[in-house]
């Protein structure tokens, strides 16, 4: 599965998605609000970024809107730490299982 760039921001409201299934758009900004200070307008057009990324559809479901992720979580994660080893091990996998040997 492709995983497009996701900010910070915008993982916000596909967690929002992965911890509760596909919600109403309502749901969705009021969830995403929880412990942000974010208006209303910033989280629509995170949603819309995401939607244009294709992370994210739109879908009417019993006459109601609702939002979809179309990327997993298991599958954000591990292109997040792909992108952690290519920055800060030059893409070495092997010393960053080191590191983390020796680390954790």
């Amino acid at each position: 599965m492709s995983v497009p760039p996701i900010t910070d921001a915008e993982s916000a409201v596909l967690d929002a998605l992965w911890r509760l299934g596909p919600l109403p758009p309502g749901r969705l900004i009021a969830e995403v609000k929880t412990g942000r200070d974010w208006g209303d307008a910033t989280i629509k057009t995170l949603i819309a970024r995401l939607i244009h990324k294709q992370a994210l559809r739109s879908q009417r479901e019993d006459g109601t809107l609702r939002y979809h992720p179309l990327i997993t979580r298991d599958a954000y994660v591990a292109h997040e730490i792909d992108n952690l080893i290519n920055r800060t091990f030059a893409s070495d996998r092997e010393a960053f299982r080191r590191f983390i040997d020796e680390t954790f």
